[in-house]
Formats: structure tokens, sequence, C-alpha cells
């Protein structure tokens, strides 16, 4: 019998939690609650809402890599001049002050594209259109975001926007135009002299292509996912950033363009957890075609007296994701509305700490539950109701450091009925942890729970348990928690609060905690 060996809810299912015991922090982080779902077409398009979203990344784990992460981004970050074809994003100002708004209200991937000016600096363009905002202006801005919000980590793509040399009429050329790829990466590194410990140094120094970090190791900083078009690829940013990418940019159609971002969604939610998933969701034929605000926001067609609606790809990925979960990866948007952008925030769920609570449970490697909010506390068989050792009280007690039998637990699966999955949680001397049966009736919140013989037969409700792993915050990261659910009653696992700080106090259920 072990402290756990496997669970499993609705696909999920736990590995080998043979554990070495992690000490809690001090401060217990809770993430903040889920913003409401959007449902609409103006939730999903230009339309990004209040500025309530700066400090969603602080309840992810720290030990979350980058990678297995849902990340909401803009695709030409900057985008705001230049027209109808040229536009991507909502217009909250120049001078980077469109970034800033993103950021506040939960953007942490950008796609940056400049321009060289006089040989030593960076403006940046969508093509041949300044968009009234310079580099010092984006990392001026992003240096101050994570100044107040250091919790947050931004996520950069680089792109070098212009051609070498002589262009289109379209392309914006470099000053002056004898620009080379080697002149843009000495300019870059300049930035980085200038901004000190502000981008993530593995990825931006130009030594070699970083490992993907984990959450803890960028909080406070701009990691660079790329530098495109400066013939570097193998020097710059994160090794597997462009490995699994959409950017169709020429669909010729919306649905086709949607079908595109789905896919690779999809493929993001099953994928390898060490693998970078990244999606954009724009695109544009102009000028003979659709808009980018088309293929965002969705268009009225009127053909031979028949209107069609076509519906945008920011609508579509909204209720998709608002029906679905998993690592959805870095997802690259035109005109996002906060109901998407809270649509992709929520897929962080597996990765989401909590902070204490007395229906979470940290089980340890030498078989002894132990009360998150009650962090000392461990249960415990407790008396028996009489001589016939058939059964007794289940209590807490404070946890020892050499526990003895009596403070032992562990999950077992029945292999000879109830084929959905549930548990036992046997005491050190085969009994079952035990929800009274109260003549049939479902006992409520509160009721003091028992050890009792194991019944093997059908109905044993008040004897099985599911078992949902979570993640509980400790001071440097996380460790693996759960929640047990009584088959019969649906409540959780739990501790009278009247007597949590008593020996012999109350092991009970209750409501799950959210």
């Amino acid at each position: 019998m072990y402290p756990i060996s496997a669970a499993r809810r609705a696909g999920r299912r736990l590995g080998a939690l043979f554990l070495a015991p992690l000490a809690l922090g001090a401060a217990l982080l809770t993430p903040t609650t889920a913003e409401a779902a959007g449902s609409t077409n103006n939730d999903a398009y230009r339309n990004l809402g209040s500025p309530e979203r700066a400090e969603w990344m602080w309840g992810i784990a720290n030990d979350t890599a980058l990678s297995n992460m849902s990340i909401p981004g803009t695709h030409d970050t900057l985008a705001i001049h230049g027209g109808a074809m040229v536009q991507t994003q909502e217009d909250y100002g120049d001078s980077a002050n469109t970034l800033a708004a993103q950021l506040d209200r939960g953007i942490r991937a950008i796609d940056i594209r400049v321009r060289v000016t006089e040989n030593k600096y960076f403006t940046v363009h969508h093509s041949a259109y300044y968009q009234e905002a310079n580099f010092d202006d984006v990392l001026t801005k992003a240096k101050s975001f994570l100044g107040k919000h250091p919790t947050e980590a931004v996520v950069m793509r680089l792109r070098a926007e212009c051609p070498y040399g002589s262009g289109s009429i379209t392309d914006c050329t470099n000053d002056p135009n004898t620009v080379t790829p080697g002149r843009v990466r000495d300019i870059f590194a300049d930035y980085r002299k200038k901004y000190p410990g502000l981008f993530y140094d593995a990825g931006s120094a130009g030594t070699g292509q970083a490992a993907v970090p984990t959450l803890g190791q960028v909080r406070g900083k701009i990691v660079l996912g790329s530098f495109d078009n400066v013939e570097a690829d193998e020097s710059y940013g994160i090794a597997g950033f462009n490995g699994n990418k959409e950017d169709h940019w020429a669909a010729s159609t919306v649905p086709e363009k949607w079908g595109y971002v789905k896919s690779n969604v999809t493929k993001a939610v099953s994928g390898r957890a060490g693998d970078t998933y990244l999606t954009y969701t724009s695109s544009s034929t102009v000028p003979a075609g659709h808009l980018p605000s088309d293929y965002a926001g969705g268009y009225r067609s009127v053909q031979g007296g028949v209107t069609t609606d076509v519906l945008g790809v920011n609508y579509q990925l909204m209720k998709h994701l608002n029906s679905s979960a998993g690592r959805v990866g870095i997802v690259m948007m035109d005109f996002p509305g906060w109901g998407l952008v809270n649509a992709i925030i929520d897929h962080n769920d597996a990765n989401a700490v909590k902070g204490g609570n007395r229906t979470i449970w940290l089980v340890n490697d030498n078989k002894t539950y132990v009360n998150s909010l009650y962090t000392n506390r461990c249960m415990v068989r407790g008396p028996e109701f009489d001589s016939s050792k058939t059964g007794g009280l289940v209590t807490q007690r404070e946890c020892q450091s050499t526990p003895p039998s009596s403070h032992q637990w562990g999950a077992e699966q029945p292999t000879s009925f109830d084929p959905k999955g549930h548990f036992w949680i046997k005491a050190s001397n085969g009994k079952c942890l035990t929800v009274p049966y109260n003549n049939g009736t479902a006992p409520g919140s509160g009721t003091q729970l028992f050890w009792w013989d194991c019944e093997g037969r059908w109905f044993s409700g008040s004897q099985m348990w599911n078992i949902i792993p979570t993640k509980l915050a400790t001071a440097t990261g996380s460790r693996p928690a759960y929640q047990f659910i009584n088959n019969w009653t649906g409540l959780c696992l739990s501790m009278d609060p009247a007597t949590a700080a008593t020996a012999g106090g109350k092991v009970t259920q209750e409501t799950c905690a959210k």
C-alpha cells in the first residue's frame, strides 16, 4: 500500500508520488480567480476592456516551463498607424502607450518590428509605416511595467523589418540602406547594455539559443523568443520557439485561417510539455482581399441579395477555448478582446498554485496526510469505538518527525468492483476512511469521519474517494497537493476549524475549495 499510486478524473492521471517533503513557504499564494467568460464578438474583438490583468502570472507555479503555459500575445504589437490595411491593434496611443495598455490588460507576448535609423537606433515599423514609437519607448514601458509587477514576464519576438538594400514601395528602408544584419545585431547589443538586467540573459546575448526557461527564472524580465531577419537564428532566442508554429499570414478565407488556428492550438493541448507552440491568429490578403480586421473580427458579405455573416477567428477561438482545457501555447492575435485574452489565461489552470486550505492536503513519502492550512496537523487513526476494533474516529494531531503507524495512510484502488476509478484511503491497520452511513441519508458538511472495515461490495460510496491533483505554493515554487472527494456525498476531506489546534480534533468533510 502506497501513499498514492495513481488517480484519475476526466482523463487526468497522477504520476509517481514518492516525493521528498518540502517545507511550505511562509506566505501561501492563491491565483486570481478566473474572469467571466466572453460570449459575444465584442468580447473577442477590438475590446481589451479594463486594466485588470496586470498580475495574472503570479498565480502560476515558478517551476512551470514557458513552453507549458498558455500566453496571450499580439501580432505586430504596435501597428496602429497606416490605415486599415496596416493596423492590427486597438489604438491606445503613441510612444508605446499601446504596449503599456496591452500589458495591463493581460498581454504577455509581443511582436516588435524595427527599422534602423541613423545607423544606431531602432524605430518601430509595420512595413513602410512608422508606428510613432521607438525601441526605447518599448523597453521603457516594459521596464516600468515589470518594475511594478515583478511576478510577470514578457516574451518578445523581435524582427528586423526592412529588407537589406532596396525593397519594394511597401517596404521600409534602413538608414543608411547599407545596414547589414551584423549591424542590426550590434545595435540590439547596445540596447541590452543600456537596459541592464531587463532581458533574460540566456538567448539575448547572441551567444546561442537558450533552453526553455521556467517562469521562476524569468519573472521581471523580457524573454527574447526569437530575433528574426538578422541571419543568426541559432544565436538568439529560445530553442524550438518556432518549431510548432502556425503563421499562414495570407490564408485565402477566414474559415481557412480558422482551420489552421484550431489545428495548432489542438496540437498544443496534446503535444509534449517541453515543446513550444506558437499560433498567429492573424492574416491579411490586402489590397485585393480581406483586411486584418476582417480575419480577426469577421464581416458581413452581401452577394446576389444574400447576406452572409462570416465569423471572425477571434470569436471562434474564444468559444473553442471556453469549452476546452489544456495548454494552448503562445497565441499572437490581431485586435484581441478581453474575453479571448481571459480564455487563454484560463488555460493555465493545471499550473496554477493554490494557497493553504483545509480541503487541500499534502501527501508525504512517509505516508502522512498533512493539512495545507493547518500545516503541522496530520490526519490520524483515532480512538476505537469499542473492543471489537471494527472502527473508530478519524482525528488529527501534531505531525511527528518519525510518524507512528496511526499517522499513516495510503490510497488503494479496488480491483473487484467500482470500475469508475475511485480509491479506498486506508489506515495502516487496513481499515478504510469512511463517511458515516447515517441510515442511508448522505450527511452534510462538518460531519466527522470514521475508520471502518473496508466493504467489498458495489455500494460502498461512503468509502470511495476521488483523488484530485492540484498544486500548492511554496517559498520557491510549488509542490503537488490533493483534494479527496467522497463519491457518495461529493464533499471534501477537511478539518474542523474549531478544534484545529487541539490534539484529537475532528477530521471532517465539507464543500470543496475552488
